[in-house]
Order: C-alpha cells, then sequence, then structure tokens
C-alpha cells in the first residue's frame, strides 16, 4: 500500500480547534478493544482450497457507539496469539478470486437459525464482490506482554458500497472460494454469547446454510464515516476509511481504496462538516483548510498517515478527492470521517 506520513507541523489549524467528535470505529465486543480475547478462528480469509461462509451476529448493545445513520465504511481484525500465526502475514500478496461481503439489520442473534438469509430482518446489502488482495506483512503477531493484544490489521475489505446503520441488532455475512496461497491466519477470538456476539459458517463458497452453528467470535472493528461520496467510473465510490482517534499523541490512518489504480488523491482536511452539492452526484463535505495529496498504487488504495503529538487537541473533518478519468466529472469525491487527537 501507497502510504505517506505528515507530521502534526503540516495542521496548525488544530490548535485552535476544540471538539468532542466520536471515534469513527467501534470494537466488538467493546471490553475487547485494548484486551486481547484468547480464542481462535481463521475462517474470515481462509487460504488455499478453504472455502468458507461465514456469518457473525452482533447485538445492538455493542453498537451503540455508531450513530444512527452512519454509513459502515470498513471492517478490521487482528492476528490472535498463538504458534500458528507467523510473525507477519501473508509473506507474500494473497488474492481472493472473488470475495463477498453483506450487511444487514438482524433478528436477535439468540433466535438464529443456520440459514443466513433468514437472520436478517430486512433485505441486506452487498458492500463488496469481486477479487480482494490482502498485501504481504498487513498482520502481525508480536506476542505482546498479556493481556494486551495484537496490533490491528491496517485492511478494511475495499467495501464498494456503504451500509447505513439504522440501530438494533446487526448481522455480517462473508463468503470466499479460499485464498491464492497456503497457510491461514487466525484472528484474535472469542467464545460465541448471544450477549455479545455469535458467529457460525459452512465450508463451502455462497453456501445458503451454515453447517458449524456455534464458533468463536472473531474481535472486529466496525469504521464508520458520514456523507455519502459519488460514483466514479467504476459505478461507486472511493471509499475512506479512518482507523480512530488518537489520544495523548500517536498515528492516525486515513486510507482509501475503491478508486481507479495509480491515479493521484487528494485528501481535503476541513473546519467542520458540510453538505455543499457540486457537480454530478458529488458533494463536499467539508469546508477544506488543508490539503495533501498522493497517489494510488495497483490496488487502488492508498495511506495518509498523521502523526500527533501529546498534547495537541482538536478535530477536523477530512475527505479525499480523485482524479477518475472513466468518470464524466473526471473527479470524484469519497465520503467523509471526523477525527479528533485528544
Amino acid at each position: 500500500m501507497t502510504l505517506r506520513t505528515l507530521t502534526h507541523a503540516a495542521f496548525p489549524v488544530l490548535l485552535a480547534l476544540a471538539g468532542a467528535a466520536t471515534a469513527q470505529s467501534v470494537v466488538v465486543p467493546n471490553a475487547y478493544a485494548n484486551q486481547r480475547a484468547g480464542l481462535l478462528l481463521n475462517s474470515i480469509l481462509r487460504d488455499l482450497n478453504a472455502p468458507r461462509t461465514v456469518m457473525q451476529g452482533i447485538p445492538a448493545g455493542e453498537l451503540a457507539g455508531i450513530p444512527i445513520g452512519a454509513p459502515i465504511q470498513g471492517l478490521s481484525f487482528r492476528a490472535g496469539h498463538t504458534s500458528g500465526n507467523l510473525p507477519s502475514w501473508p509473506t507474500a500478496d494473497m488474492v481472493w478470486s472473488d470475495y463477498e461481503i453483506t450487511i444487514g439489520h438482524a433478528i436477535p442473534p439468540a433466535t438464529w437459525g443456520t440459514n443466513f438469509a433468514g437472520n436478517f430482518s430486512g433485505t441486506p446489502t452487498r458492500v463488496r464482490d469481486g477479487s480482494l488482495t490482502v498485501r504481504a506483512g498487513t498482520y502481525t503477531n508480536s506476542s505482546p506482554t498479556a493481556p494486551n493484544p495484537n496490533a490491528w490489521g491496517e485492511f478494511y475489505f475495499d467495501l464498494q458500497t456503504p451500509f447505513v446503520y439504522l440501530g438494533g441488532d446487526l448481522a455480517i455475512l462473508y463468503s470466499h472460494p479460499g485464498g491464492s496461497l497456503s497457510g491461514s491466519l487466525f484472528f484474535d477470538s472469542l467464545a460465541p454469547n448471544a450477549a455479545t456476539g455469535i458467529a457460525m459458517y459452512a465450508t463451502t463458497f455462497q453456501a445458503p446454510t451454515a453447517t458449524v452453528v456455534s464458533t468463536n467470535f472473531s474481535v472486529v472493528r466496525i469504521h464508520y464515516g458520514y456523507g455519502s461520496g459519488c460514483p466514479g467510473g467504476t459505478g461507486s465510490a472511493p471509499n475512506l476509511v479512518l482507523d480512530g482517534d488518537t489520544v495523548g499523541g500517536g498515528t492516525a490512518r486515513f486510507s482509501v481504496a475503491n478508486a481507479p489504480a495509480g491515479q493521484p488523491v487528494i485528501y481535503l482536511f476541513g473546519f467542520a462538516r458540510a453538505n455543499i452539492p457540486l457537480f454530478g452526484a458529488c458533494s463536499l463535505l467539508t469546508l477544506p483548510a488543508v490539503s495533501a495529496e498522493l497517489a494510488l498504487d495497483a490496488l487502488g488504495r492508498v495511506e495518509l498517515q498523521l502523526s500527533m503529538p501529546p498534547g495537541l487537541t482538536g478535530t477536523m473533518d477530512v475527505q479525499a478527492a480523485v482524479v477518475d478519468l472513466a468518470s464524466p466529472t473526471l473527479v470524484t469525491l469519497s465520503n467523509a470521517v471526523e477525527f479528533t487527537a485528544r
């Protein structure tokens, strides 16, 4: 992944800002945000000749940190603590020829049956479909002192369509035919519990029903933003994900995906939210005060890292503008995210 690191000196406007924005992500279960869960599951990113269909059920109480009406823009996981995980995974880029993710509001997890579709309470949204690549070294297993978890893998599954969360229980359905390399990764997971999260799976791609009806629940970080991007030449909008706020200093990562390979992208940093129609279906979601230009990689991704020292606090709203030569407007805009340094 292409990335660029900027220091706080590039963003002096933060010094004048105040705010109490949310973190743009929630960890499910909430209690394991900074603590390892201790069990394992490797189904979500299984390897060569290991197809899987996995469904996670998440009760509403674990999702209280997501504002009603916010679009879910990404999902991320972390490696579990086991000698079965390599220090760095995958060892080379791994490709799934078709990786599908469907998200929808759900019936209460305690009442779930084996039929995957029947666990949705309404019509779900297919948020991604097509080839998926995880770059070499995305996940690390550094065995930090217990109970500290491994670092999050900064990979968000390249969601092509946001899912708007309207409250209530949630279901996430993953399905893939197995990756291109041998050797899978075990995610940090815990025993299923209807109060914190359940999971089930089948050992085929696009399976209609679960054959393992109760399995470990992989700790998941759900990323959200605000507003909507505008579709480009592929028919879908660039996707912007923020990994989270910083507290007492640290690094924030702003990741763009689902965009044209090799094209320029401009990160727009503003003081507050906006909704200003521009052209076509595109709207400016913040009033830019500072910008940073990067280039998308061969997968249409790029990451900007913002380094914040202790003591510098404030809030910024961020949107990405992407050159898209296949779009009639030649430029498309992403959704926006709100970042806070505390």
